[in-house]
C-alpha cells in the first residue's frame, strides 16, 4: 500500500512541479514577441483493478499546449502586411506632396516669376534691365525643372535602395522559416509533442515576412509550414526555401523588378505584389512617381514648344527673327528602349507631334505576326495597330520612327516614354538680351497724304518660315503696298520688283474698275532699297489686255478685292490663297488712292507685340487637350499626389487601428496574464506542498509500521 501511495504521490509531485515550471516559462516570456502562453494538460493514470473495485494510480502529464488561435493569427498577419504595405506608400507619397506644394520649393512661384518678367519686358520692351531679369527668371525656371526631377531621381533611387534592401531580408526571412520547418519536424518526432517554442518562433517569423511582402501559407501534415508570395509563387515549401532578386527592367535600368527565382524557372512578379513593404514601393512607383516626374515633363515640354513657338514669330533687338528660347525638349527628351530580349536589331525613336495631346502614361509597343500594337500602360487600352513605321498617334501627339536597324522579329517589345525625362532636358537656348524676340517682325502703317481714316494693324504672324520671311537681316521678301483703286477695292502691290504669279481672276474683267482712277496727284510707291523700279504714279491707259500685263508688271499679288467698309478686311491670306506667314487688317472709311505700306519692322525696339503674346501663353489652355494651362496642369498635379497622401494617410491609420485591434484580440487569447500566471503559481505550489505532506504521512506511517515489528 506504500507503494501505491508513495507512486500517486510523486506523480502529483511530478505533475506540480511540470506545471510551475510551466507557469514560469510563462511568466519569463511575458514580454516575449510572438510568444503564446502553455498550459500543462493532465489526466489521471490507468488505475487498477481489484475484485472490491478500480483504484487509482495517481496522474500523468500528457502534454504542454500552446493557447493558440489560428484565425487571430491570421488575422494579425493580414492586418501587419496591409498597414506597411499602406505605411510604406504614405512615407514616399508624403515626400513627392511636400515636394510639388512647397510655396517656395514648387514649380508654381517658378512658372510665376517667369511670366511675371516676361510681363515686364512688354511693359519696356527697349529696357536691358527689364530683360535681363527675364534671362534669370528664364534660367530659375529652368533650375527649379531640374531641381524636381533630381529630386523624383532621389526617391527612385530610394525606392530601389529599400527594394534592394527589403528583398535580402525577405530571402533570409524564407531561409530562417525552411530551417524552423526542419527543426519542429525533428522536434516533434523525437519528444511526439509539438515544439510550441519553435511553432512560436516560426509564427513570429512568417509575420516578420508579412511586412515586407503579402504572403499566405499551408501547414502540411508533418508540421512543415508552406509560403506562397505574389499571385502563388511557392517561397518555402518544406524546408526548402525559394529566393527573390531585385533586377533592372528588361527596358529601363533605372527601374527595379521583383524576380521569384524556383525551380521551374524565374518569373516577375512586381505587378503581382499587393502588400508588406515592396508591395507599397512597387503601388508608389507605379501610381504616384512615375505619372508625377511624367506630368513635370509633359509641363516641361508644353512651356518649351509654345514659348519657343510664339518666340520664332518675333523680333529680337539684332533685327533677326527669334530662335529657340528654352531647349528643343520635344526632340531630346523622348526615349524608345528596346527589351534586352529582342532578337530584331530596330532602334526605335519618336516625335513630339503636338505638346497638347501628350498624356502622362509610358507605353509599350509590341510587335507579333507582321503587326505592332501599341498599349497605353495608364489604362492598358490599346490605342493604335498598324504594320508599318513612320507611323503617329494623332491621338496622343507623338510619332514613332525607325533611327536604325532593318529587322524586327515576333514578341520584339519596346517601351515608351514620352515625357520622363523632358524636366532634366529643360534649358535655356538663349544667353544674351538682345536675343529675346518681343517686337513682331512686319510694320504695316498708312501713307501719310492718305485721303481716308482706315487703319491698318498686324493682326497675327502665323509662320515665320514662310518665304517671305527667308531673307536678310531687317527685310521682307518682298515687302508690300496695299493700294485703294476706290472707296470699295483695293490692290496688293509686290515693291520688290519680283512678280508674284499667282492672282486672282483675270484683273480687267470688271469693267466697273478703273486701275488708273486716282482723284489728284497719287504719290508713287517708293523702290526698294535693291533698286528696283518705283511704280509710277498714274500709269497709263490701255486695254484690256494691256491692263493684264500693267498689272504683272506691278507685281500684282491679288487683283482688286472687295472692301468690307462695316467690318473691314483681312489683307493676308488672301481670298486667292496667298499666305505670306502673317495677317494684317485694315478698318474704317479709305479713299480712293490711300496706300498702306507692309515692310520689316527693321529697328523696332520699342514694340512689344511678341512679348504681349508671349506673355499671353500664361492663361491659354495649350495642354491636356486644350483644357489646361500651365500653372492649371501643375496644379492638378499637385491636387491629385495630395488627395493621394491624404488618401493613404487616412487609411494608414484605420489599419494600423485593425491591427493594433487584432493584436489586442490575440493577446487576451494567447498573450501572458501575469495575474492569472500568479495565480497559477500559488495553486500548483500548494498542489507541490499538498502531495509533498502525502509523502510525508506516508513515511510516518511507515515508520510505525516498523516500529511494531521491531518490537
Amino acid at each position: 500500500m506504500s507503494s501505491d501511495v508513495a507512486g500517486i504521490s510523486v506523480s502529483g509531485l511530478l505533475a506540480a512541479q511540470r506545471a510551475l515550471s510551466t507557469t514560469g516559462h510563462n511568466i519569463a516570456n511575458a514580454s516575449t514577441p510572438g510568444y503564446s502562453r502553455q498550459r500543462v494538460v493532465m489526466e489521471p493514470r490507468q488505475p487498477q483493478i481489484f475484485g472490491n473495485g478500480a483504484v487509482g494510480t495517481g496522474v500523468n502529464v500528457t502534454s504542454i499546449n500552446r493557447v493558440y488561435n489560428e484565425f487571430l493569427v491570421n488575422e494579425v498577419r493580414d492586418a501587419t502586411s496591409k498597414n506597411k504595405y499602406l505605411d510604406s506608400t504614405h512615407r514616399f507619397t508624403s515626400q513627392v506632396d511636400n515636394m510639388l506644394a512647397d510655396p517656395e520649393a514648387g514649380l508654381s512661384p517658378a512658372i510665376s516669376g517667369f511670366f511675371d518678367a516676361v510681363n515686364g519686358v512688354a511693359n519696356d520692351p527697349s529696357s536691358t534691365a527689364s530683360r535681363q531679369v527675364l534671362l534669370s527668371a528664364a534660367q530659375n525656371l529652368s533650375d527649379r525643372f531640374g531641381f524636381l526631377n533630381d529630386r523624383f531621381e532621389a526617391l527612385r533611387q530610394s525606392s530601389n535602395k529599400d527594394i534592394d534592401s527589403t528583398v535580402g531580408d525577405i530571402n533570409e526571412t524564407a531561409k530562417a522559416i525552411a530551417d524552423i520547418n526542419k527543426a519542429i519536424v525533428r522536434a516533434s518526432e523525437i519528444a511526439q509533442k509539438p515544439a510550441n517554442d519553435l511553432l512560436d518562433q516560426r509564427d513570429l517569423l512568417v509575420q516578420k515576412l508579412a511586412e515586407k511582402i503579402n504572403v499566405h501559407v499551408t501547414v502540411q501534415e508533418d508540421g512543415r509550414m508552406n509560403v506562397f508570395v505574389g499571385n502563388g509563387q511557392t517561397l518555402v515549401i518544406g524546408d526548402i526555401a525559394s529566393k527573390l532578386e531585385a533586377v533592372p527592367n528588361e527596358h529601363d535600368p533605372t527601374k527595379r523588378e521583383i524576380v521569384f527565382v524556383g525551380s521551374s524557372g524565374r518569373s516577375v512578379i512586381t505587378q503581382f505584389l499587393t502588400g508588406g513593404e515592396l508591395g507599397g514601393i512597387a503601388k508608389f512607383r507605379k501610381d504616384v512617381l512615375d505619372p508625377a516626374q511624367n506630368e513635370l515633363g509633359r509641363i516641361a515640354i508644353g512651356i518649351a514648344t509654345t514659348f519657343n513657338r510664339q518666340h520664332h514669330l518675333g523680333m529680337d533687338l539684332n533685327n533677326k527673327l527669334g530662335g529657340d528660347f528654352f531647349n528643343e525638349v520635344d526632340k531630346s527628351s523622348p526615349q524608345i528602349m528596346p527589351s534586352l530580349k529582342n532578337k530584331g536589331d530596330l532602334e526605335l525613336g519618336m516625335t513630339i507631334t503636338d505638346s497638347n495631346k501628350l498624356t502622362t502614361s509610358d507605353y509599350e509597343l509590341t510587335y507579333f505576326q507582321g503587326k505592332y500594337e501599341l498599349l497605353r500602360l495608364e489604362d492598358g487600352k490599346v490605342v493604335s495597330s498598324f504594320k508599318d513605321l513612320p507611323h503617329k498617334i494623332d491621338a496622343d501627339g507623338f510619332e514613332i520612327h525607325i533611327n536604325k536597324g532593318t529587322k524586327v522579329m515576333d514578341n520584339d517589345r519596346f517601351l515608351i516614354q514620352p515625357t520622363r525625362r523632358a524636366a532634366d532636358k529643360f534649358g535655356l537656348a538663349i544667353s544674351s538680351v538682345a536675343d529675346i524676340a518681343a517686337a513682331t517682325p512686319i510694320r504695316a502703317e498708312a501713307d501719310i497724304d492718305n485721303l481716308g481714316d482706315a487703319k491698318i494693324s498686324v493682326t497675327q504672324i502665323t509662320n515665320t518660315d514662310n518665304p517671305a520671311f527667308k531673307s536678310a537681316a531687317g527685310q521682307l521678301s518682298p515687302p508690300y503696298v496695299v493700294r485703294f483703286v476706290d472707296d470699295s477695292h483695293f490692290q496688293i502691290l509686290d515693291n520688290s520688283g519680283k512678280p508674284v504669279k499667282v492672282r486672282l481672276a483675270a484683273v480687267a474683267d470688271d469693267p466697273e474698275i478703273d486701275l488708273n482712277k486716282k482723284p489728284g496727284a497719287t504719290p508713287a510707291v517708293p523702290a526698294s532699297d535693291t533698286g528696283d523700279r518705283a511704280i509710277p504714279a498714274k500709269p497709263p491707259q490701255h486695254e484690256k489686255k494691256d491692263k493684264e500685263a500693267r498689272a504683272d508688271q506691278l507685281g500684282m499679288v491679288a487683283g482688286p478685292i472687295a472692301y468690307d467698309k462695316t467690318n473691314g478686311v483681312e489683307v493676308f491670306p488672301t481670298a486667292g490663297g496667298i499666305d505670306r506667314g502673317f495677317q494684317l487688317k485694315i478698318k474704317g472709311d479709305p479713299k480712293a488712292g490711300d496706300m498702306f505700306r507692309i515692310e520689316f519692322n527693321t529697328d523696332g525696339t520699342s514694340d512689344n507685340t511678341n512679348a504681349v503674346a508671349l506673355a499671353s501663353l500664361q492663361s491659354k489652355p495649350t495642354l491636356m487637350d486644350g483644357t489646361s494651362d500651365y500653372a492649371q496642369t501643375y496644379g492638378q498635379l499637385v491636387s491629385r499626389v495630395g488627395s493621394k497622401t491624404h488618401e493613404l494617410d487616412v487609411n494608414q491609420k484605420a489599419q494600423k487601428l485593425l491591427l493594433d485591434r487584432a493584436i489586442a484580440e490575440r493577446e487576451e487569447t494567447s498573450g501572458v496574464n501575469l495575474d492569472e500566471e500568479a495565480a497559477d503559481m500559488v495553486k500548483y505550489q500548494k498542489l507541490y506542498q499538498a502531495n509533498a505532506q502525502v509523502i510525508a504521512a506516508m513515511n510516518r506511517s511507515f515508520q510505525v509500521l516498523m516500529d511494531a515489528f521491531r518490537r
